[in-house]
């Protein structure tokens, strides 16, 4: 295994060893799908373990000499949104695990937060003006960091109420990418996937565009074509994939 601990949680190294072991008897679940993602108390501190599922033969090789699993990529995207005084988890460890040399399977550490995700309470974004125009305003200072996340579901923004202003914070972040002076394009690309709701979606972008001083209906023009053209492609992957089940 490959085994990195952050400082600042060097008392939890002993439990983090531990972890690909207890991992399936032990521990809340909090998410079970593609990946499995469980709450631990360790010590009186809760922290969240998100175990990523073992990749593909090809992506084993790259994992292995290439680039950082996603585990890796999890920390240490973490420790850069911490220096760009963008708020997410504390990132804890990260574990790598290998077979006969190659990549595993990876797991990332992070500190649990009860804050709730703004695609479960989406109904205020029609009735809170306030945290509609707090997002924005979020997704511009993102940005402007040079902050891309991976996946701008609204699952993956964490808000809360302080000191009367609506704070947020970003989670699942090992997709996503940092570039400096990001263009119009990148900006307006990353927006794409925010929600399905076409309404709310046009109502982001209109709203956003109107920040960076944008052109609005461009703007929105744009994203629907990215849409477009991201949805054409889903229904044909899964036409593909159902001619393929019927064949065989």
């Amino acid at each position: 295994m490959n085994i990195t601990v952050n400082p600042s949680y060097i008392s939890l190294e002993r439990f983090i060893r531990t972890l690909p072991e207890v991992f399936l008897t032990q521990g809340i679940m909090l998410h079970d799908k593609r990946n499995v993602v469980k709450l631990f108390e360790m010590d009186g501190m809760q922290v969240v373990v998100k175990r990523y599922k073992v990749p593909l033969f090809y992506q084993r090789i790259d994992y292995t000499w290439f680039r950082p699993s996603k585990a890796k990529r999890a920390y240490l995207f973490a420790l850069r949104l911490k220096e760009l005084g963008i708020r997410t988890p504390d990132p804890i460890a990260f574990i790598e695990c290998k077979r006969f040399g190659f990549f595993r399977q990876g797991y990332f550490v992070s500190t649990y937060t009860t804050h709730p995700d703004i695609k479960s309470n989406i109904s205020l974004l029609d009735t809170d003006t306030q945290l509609f125009d707090g997002l924005i305003d979020y997704f511009v200072f993102l940005h402007s960091e040079g902050f891309l996340h991976g996946d701008t579901n609204l699952s993956n923004f964490l808000f809360h109420k302080e000191d009367g202003r609506y704070e947020f914070e970003v989670i699942d972040v090992n997709r996503s990418c940092f570039k400096d002076h990001p263009a119009k394009e990148d900006c307006l690309a990353n927006l794409m996937r925010v929600t399905r709701d076409r309404k709310l979606s046009s109502r982001i972008v209109s709203a956003y565009a109107f920040r960076r001083g944008w052109d609005a209906t461009e703007s929105v023009a744009y994203v629907n074509h990215l849409i477009d053209k991201y949805e054409r492609k889903r229904k044909a992957r899964k036409f593909y994939k159902q001619r393929v089940k019927r064949q065989g």
